[in-house]
């Protein structure tokens, strides 16, 4: 066990939290394909087969009704891909149903721990932290009928590693040579798919290129056809129906949540990717607490298994060069990840901020898709490379790496009770060198076919959020009128400047200003990683404080026209993440008490003014005539 994982973690995390009850593995099909097991003693070899029970006797001979007709209330045929299904060419999944289960046999003594004992993988139930009720009906967990394979098998020394699992040749498949080939080709609207959206593939093309820690799409298909992680092709299919109208997204979410609260999971890295995807969906779809229970969780998984460690990814990959990135990529993406949880949630802590690591870096997003990696390079790489001679270009993850290193420090600072206060400055100018350091390559997040890098954007847009978390507490900006704004900011604190209040305020609303720029990019909002709901929402909050007081003359109609772009992106968003509709209603009454206010202020001073202004202009112009105009009406 590597040393980190002995780090103070909850009781969600604790080493006697975790069990294996073996009966609760569904049975596995001599028809479903295996991994080459490692080799056995020959007497083990020898020995006869009539000893084997009968499969056939294991196999559930009532049909069950897959997921799409089940949300349309229609009848299923209940095949491998039900007549309904392929006649409407969407994805056919079935979903466990529970009748006549009679709950888990209870463990023999001493059964555990020869388990433990044999090299299986130790297990946990995920029930008391989803709250998942057993006794309600319906959807409890994944079923592939007869052609599944436990999930205790996978990754355990009898059943090969997780790399057994994966094509081996990472030229198995016709390779992508660029983002723009591979949206192309997942395209769910497009007229491959018939008019009819999978979810995966709406994953794939929308949510994907934000965060890229699974494999490429089609890996990906390829290990999900063996049907041995339902686990997370049900996450994958659950982050996909939230861009698909149509789609039962709450019931893909009860799926999820009962297989994970009803089957022991695996300490693998498939794990750690299932429970990641499930806490960025819980996020965005308005649920934080139960979203920081399954990234709790996946932290705890893996330090466990040394998912931080360099050698995880050569220990697992099977000597195949995309899956040791895709392991890589997991790693950085759950250090992304908790920063970007911590950031929008002040009781979510930065765990991974301090956790020891020597992971390489992942490589260019083409690189991935293509196969062609190149060799790797560590973060000390990165940091030594501000003083070599000539200019060195690293990957756009590297620089969102990056970002969320000095948001952590940003977090630190501003939370710190007792401070020193020339870490401010010193944070602030980690801030200003991200910026400065970039490659003129990196520098335009548009490609040149106009396709925008994702995750080079994901780290402008923290780096932005940084900078007003750092600067706003000590500016002139106040927190009283925007104080019913609540999800994704923290509560307001005054602090003492650094610097004369002016430039505080003057970064943070160019910080602000250029958040609305990345709004205004040429490309889908829904494109970008959920978490852009959260940063919209912290621009929005400086620009109302900033109307509220602060706006100059001339400068009205131009704060006015960024807090409509804020509402509208959010109105947007909203479509496909509920937090975005939670937050825009916030933002709004926030917006409209200004506006009338604001309003009914210029009134009163218009109507005073006014009045003053008449009596003046008609003295101005009395003055103005021939005294021998006025003579008759005076009698003269």
């Amino acid at each position: 066990m590597p040393t980190s994982s002995r780090l103070s973690i909850s009781a969600a995390g604790d080493s006697s939290w975790w069990s294996i009850d073996p009966s609760t593995a569904p049975k596995s099909s001599p028809d479903a394909p295996l991994a080459q097991p490692s080799r056995v003693p020959e007497s083990t070899e020898a020995q006869p087969a009539r000893n084997a029970p009968n499969v056939s006797a294991n196999r559930t001979s009532v049909p069950v009704a897959c997921v799409a007709c089940r949300s349309r209330h229609l009848k299923c045929d209940g095949g491998v891909r039900c007549t309904r299904c392929r006649a409407d060419g969407v994805e056919c999944s079935y979903v466990k149903s529970r009748r006549g289960w009679k709950g888990k046999r209870k463990l023999k003594a001493g059964e555990s721990s020869s388990n433990q004992e044999n090299g299986l993988p130790v297990q946990t139930p995920l029930g008391s932290v989803l709250g998942t009720n057993s006794s309600l009906a319906s959807t409890p967990a994944f079923d592939f009928n007869s052609e599944i394979v436990p999930i205790s098998q996978i990754g355990t020394p009898q059943h090969g590693t997780f790399g057994a699992l994966i094509n081996t040749n990472p030229f198995a498949s016709p390779p992508i040579s660029n983002q723009s080939a591979l949206h192309s080709n997942l395209n769910p609207n497009s007229s491959v798919n018939s008019g009819v959206a999978s979810t995966t593939s709406a994953f794939y093309f929308y949510f994907y290129s934000s965060h890229p820690f699974l494999l490429p799409h089609h890996r990906q298909v390829e290990l999900l056809k063996q049907r041995r992680i339902p686990h997370l092709e049900l996450a994958i299919q659950y982050i996909g129906s939230c861009f698909l109208p149509a789609a039962p997204t709450e019931m893909y979410k009860d799926a999820l949540k009962r297989m994970l609260s009803q089957h022991n999971l695996p300490k693998d890295a498939f794990s750690v990717q299932t429970l990641l995807l499930f806490a960025i969906g819980l996020h965005a779809n308005n649920d934080p607490e139960k979203a920081a229970q399954m990234l709790d969780v996946a932290i705890n998984i893996a330090l466990e298994i040394g998912l931080n460690q360099g050698d995880f990814a050569l220990m697992h990959g099977a000597n195949d060069r995309i899956l040791e990135e895709c392991l890589r990529r997991t790693w950085w993406s759950l250090y992304v990840i908790n920063g970007l949880f911590a950031g929008v949630n002040p009781r979510i802590p930065f765990r991974l901020r301090d956790v020891v690591t020597d992971v390489p870096l992942p490589c260019e997003e083409v690189e991935y898709y293509s196969g062609h990696i190149p060799f790797t390079r560590s973060l000390q790489d990165y940091d030594d490379s501000a003083f070599a001679i000539e200019e060195s270009e690293f990957s756009s993850f590297t620089y969102l790496v990056d970002a969320v290193r000095i948001m952590g420090k940003v977090l630190e600072v501003s939370r710190a009770d007792n401070m020193e206060y020339h870490m401010v400055d010193i944070t602030d100018a980690d801030l200003v060198n991200w910026s400065l350091h970039l490659p003129k390559t990196k520098r335009d997040m548009l490609h040149n076919d106009r396709e925008v890098d994702e995750i080079l954007f994901q780290a402008q847009m923290i780096i932005c959020a940084a900078t007003i978390q750092l600067h706003r507490p000590r500016s002139n900006l106040g927190f009283g009128d925007v104080e019913e704004v609540t999800v994704c900011v923290e509560p307001g604190q005054i602090l003492l400047p650094t610097q004369a209040r002016e430039i505080h305020t003057a970064k943070c609303l160019q910080a602000a200003e250029d958040i609305s720029k990345l709004i205004t990019l040429p490309t889908p909002l829904q494109r970008h990683s959920p978490f852009f709901t959260c940063v919209v929402v912290v621009a929005s909050v400086v620009h109302l404080s900033y109307w509220s007081f602060l706006v100059p003359d001339g400068q009205d109609d131009k704060i006015k026209g960024l807090i409509r772009l804020d509402t509208g992106s959010l109105q947007s968003l909203s479509a496909w993440w509920p937090v975005a509709n939670t937050v825009l209603k916030q933002v709004r009454g926030v917006a409209s008490v200004m506006f009338n206010s604001k309003k009914s202020m210029s009134i009163h001073m218009w109507s005073s003014i006014a009045s003053d202004d008449m009596i003046r202009i008609m003295i101005e112009e009395g003055a103005s005539e021939d005294p021998e105009t006025f003579a008759p009406l005076l009698g003269q």
